[in-house]
């Protein structure tokens, strides 16, 4: 089941962010997430299992954040709880823009079979563990059934 994020699932939601990133979000931060952005979660068995925090931005949104519990990936749930968040977004986007660590390519996969493609890169973006750099691959996805009805009449 995908629905907003709760106060309740902040717990869940922090520690699966901490499992997954070098440089995690705070509480406060997921906190602030529920009323500034779109911020769902997807649930198995009553256990949150990912989350996906959206920013809506006039007719364009940015997904700053993904990710789903280790012990749950390879199973669907991300393009499952991506395509329905986006979904789910009131703004209708033109556009979904996004940034993702240049190793991370499960997830470059996982957006590329959202729809998203690579537009740009940032150099030395992401801190890493080590306490080097890592580009950001920069992507997008548009959102209209198809760009030609735009303009047809």
């Amino acid at each position: 089941m995908i629905r907003l994020m709760q106060k309740a699932d902040l717990s869940a939601v922090s520690q699966i962010e901490n499992l997954v990133q070098t440089h995690p979000w705070t509480l406060k931060q997921f906190e602030e997430s529920i009323n500034s952005y779109q911020s769902t979660v997807i649930e198995q068995q009553g256990e949150v299992v990912g989350f996906c925090i959206l920013q809506p931005v006039l007719d364009e949104a940015n997904l700053l954040l993904m990710a789903i519990h280790p012990q749950q990936q390879g199973k669907g749930l991300g393009y499952q709880l991506l395509d329905q968040s986006m979904a789910l977004l009131k703004n209708n986007p033109l556009q979904i823009f996004l940034e993702v660590r240049e190793s991370n390519l499960s997830a470059i996969a996982l957006y590329e079979k959202s729809g998203f493609h690579q537009i740009d890169m940032r150099r030395n973006y992401y801190p890493k563990a080590d306490g080097g750099k890592e580009h950001a691959i920069i992507m997008v996805k548009s959102c209209s059934d198809d760009f030609s009805q735009l303009f047809k009449s």
